[in-house]
């Protein structure tokens, strides 16, 4: 028994070293909403943004990069000579990966941003590399040490702040303001690379432990206090730590200061100079007059990205969204000659956060609309999720209505996910007694009674209906641990299964917490997946991400379509490589597994009429074939397969059964 089980596992692996599996980033798909196009309309969607500048593709312009701190995702733009910017995802792999906070800065003045990002209590530094035209992140040192007034200290930053690290006292090296660790006073960590070496570097010196005479102490609660702070006034036991706190800095010292439990954001202007600076008043309500701009935990981001003006880029930046307080449809926001516009948000499909996409003829027109679950929205006391209506009109999707059936009027839902199950939607929504299960067919919601327990979600699989538990374990009939994934270093958040490499059987795909990729075959004998190499170009897709799979480009292809935590949309075109797939490019009908046990797949590069005969030349069965579309036969005596594409062409394939 174990040699023929050996000898299968064997094979199966030979079966999938034949196929390459590899994913592209794909924005193909136009997007209407009231009447306007999305320009951006599948870069992911926006929550708590931070934003950079940088040079990414060196053609002397910057463009911007960004930071979702809910989805701990990275995103690249490239600005044009218009000051547009265009997603540019094939730029995310080459950042390493980020959490908390991240400022791009030429430390070392080559002229190259470098990357300073959180890690544990601290700073860690990455210089740009440029090698043959393309930059990459190389580190060198984690974490940041300075010099205090007693020894070598780690430069402390709190994991929910946001320092500044920018040259504050124009000498022309980086230095660095971050908050003490109980959050009320500045601290300024003095870069003194070039007073000491005459080269610009990272040599840190405390030289300030109330930088800019600042004490805060609550939302509208802050002073400027004589510069003779006592050290043991920084550690008062009366005192309540205020960690959480936004940073950011113009190029004259002007500061903005959010805080993590307060709606406003504060600003003081310098009325000194860098090297010596002098504020004198809080404006502890800058937003007052953007009533747009709202939310908790606000960010200020003054960023150069034309000219010699600086625009203020603002945003919340909670990492969560709890209690459902913030509005993440309108949460990215740009300040420019006093005028306040959303910033890239509004250019992309946003439903807020966790969407759920899922691929479906709804109108049964022959083509596919998007619907899109979501997490909920805060309406009074209440909390409702409801699902997104994208209609296909001729190839352009235009959205029809953001409560489809009417799910958020009539039920008190939150985070719906959306599943296709053979042209029907199965909709899940948690809700305070548990999970709610409902089927879309012809447009009617039908409820479906289960047994599922809270944060429980069901799974369509070839193998019957699994469910995906909050442990991110697989559960199917007694199989308590499917595939057994507990034992993988990595938590799986969602999944599919469909056949992504055309070779008739299916593939798990599924994405972990923090928006990994892992795609297997399944081995029934031994309750494991045989893991497969995949190439997404380096594409993650961060956390609280959900998974849906559909031809998007009538190819043959089943691409992958993939809900953000940031309430957008990506689409992954698949670029895998197939014997089958690649016939299609000289013959109209393919069929596999040719000899079969029972079961074959068939693809036509044209749309047309498909006959099966038996073995005695009669016709058992009849189907419409769309051009680029898998249809499943399942016929015992099924002998010859005859199919006459619109042209009236002539195609046949005669059956052999093992």
């Amino acid at each position: 028994m174990k040699n023929c089980l050996i000898l299968l596992l064997g094979l199966i692996s030979m079966q999938i070293q034949g196929q390459t599996l590899r994913f592209d980033v794909f924005q193909g798909l136009p997007v209407k909403q009231n009447g306007i196009s999305k320009t951006n309309a599948w870069a992911g969607g926006m929550n708590a943004m931070q934003y950079q500048r940088m040079d990414l593709n060196g053609d002397g312009v910057m463009d911007l990069v960004t930071f979702d701190r809910t989805s701990q995702q990275i995103s690249t733009f490239l600005q044009d000579s218009s000051g547009s910017f265009t997603f540019a995802p094939h730029y995310i792999a080459q950042f390493p990966r980020i959490e908390n906070w991240f400022v791009l800065v030429d430390y070392n003045q080559d002229g190259f941003m470098d990357l300073f990002c959180a890690t544990g209590a601290g700073i860690k530094v990455y210089q740009n590399k440029i090698s043959l035209g393309q930059f990459r992140f190389e580190k060198v040192q984690d974490p940041i040490y300075s010099q205090g007034f007693a020894g070598l200290i780690n430069l402390y930053v709190a994991a929910p702040d946001i320092p500044v690290i920018a040259d504050v006292d124009g000498d022309g090296d980086v230095d660095v303001l971050a908050f003490e660790p109980g959050g009320h006073y500045i601290e300024f960590h003095e870069n003194v690379s070039i007073q000491k070496s005459g080269k610009a570097d990272l040599a840190f010196e405390k030289s300030s432990q109330n930088w800019g005479n600042i004490v805060h102490n609550d939302c509208q609660d802050a002073q400027i206090v004589n510069s003779d702070i006592r050290s043991e006034a920084l550690s008062q036991p009366r005192r309540v730590d205020h960690v959480g706190n936004a940073l950011g800095r113009t190029s004259s010292n002007d500061l903005f200061m959010g805080h993590v439990s307060c709606s406003n954001l504060t600003y003081l202007k310098n009325r000194g100079t860098n090297a010596e600076v002098n504020y004198s008043n809080f404006d502890f309500d800058f937003l007052r007059t953007y009533p747009a701009v709202s939310g908790i935990f606000m960010a200020a981001m003054p960023l150069q990205l034309t000219g010699n003006r600086e625009d203020l880029f603002v945003s919340v930046n909670t990492s969560d969204n709890a209690g459902f307080l913030q509005d993440f449809q309108h949460s990215s926001f740009r300040m420019k000659e006093g005028q306040v516009t959303p910033f890239l948000q509004d250019q992309m499909i946003d439903v807020g956060e966790k969407a759920s996409p899922c691929m479906v003829d709804v109108d049964s027109d022959g083509d596919l609309d998007l619907l899109i679950g979501h997490a909920g929205y805060r309406n009074s006391n209440d909390v409702r999720a409801g699902i997104y209506l994208f209609e296909n009109q001729a190839g352009e999707f235009i959205f029809k209505t953001a409560d489809y059936l009417g799910l958020a009027s009539r039920e008190s839902l939150t985070d719906i996910v959306l599943q296709n199950q053979h042209g029907q939607v199965l909709v899940v929504g948690q809700s305070s007694f548990g999970p709610k299960v409902f089927n879309i067919s012809i447009q009617q919601l039908q409820v479906i009674n289960t047994d599922l327990t809270l944060g429980e979600t069901p799974v369509m699989s070839p193998w019957g209906t699994m469910v995906l538990s909050k442990a991110g374990r697989l559960v199917l009939g007694s199989n308590a641990d499917w595939g057994q994934l507990s034992k993988e270093t990595w938590q799986l958040r969602t999944c599919q299964f469909a056949d992504v490499d055309g070779d008739g059987t299916v593939e798990f795909i599924g994405i972990d917490l923090d928006g990994m990729w892992h795609i297997g075959n399944y081995v029934t004998v031994m309750n494991s997946l045989a893991w497969r190499t995949a190439d997404f170009q380096g594409f993650t897709v961060g956390r609280n991400t959900r998974l849906s799979v559909a031809d998007l480009n009538a190819d043959g292809r089943v691409d992958l379509v993939v809900g953000t935590g940031a309430g957008g949309v990506y689409l992954l075109e698949n670029k895998s490589s197939s014997p089958v797939w690649d016939a299609l490019d000289t013959q109209t009908l393919q069929v596999w597994p040719n000899p079969t046990a029972g079961i074959v797949y068939v693809l036509a590069n044209q749309s047309g009429e498909l006959q099966v005969y038996n073995q005695a030349g009669q016709v058992i069965s009849i189907k419409t074939l769309q051009a680029g579309k898998t249809f499943e036969l399942i016929h015992a005596d099924m002998s010859l397969l005859r199919f006459v594409d619109a042209t009236g062409k002539v195609s046949t394939r005669k059956i052999q059964h093992n």
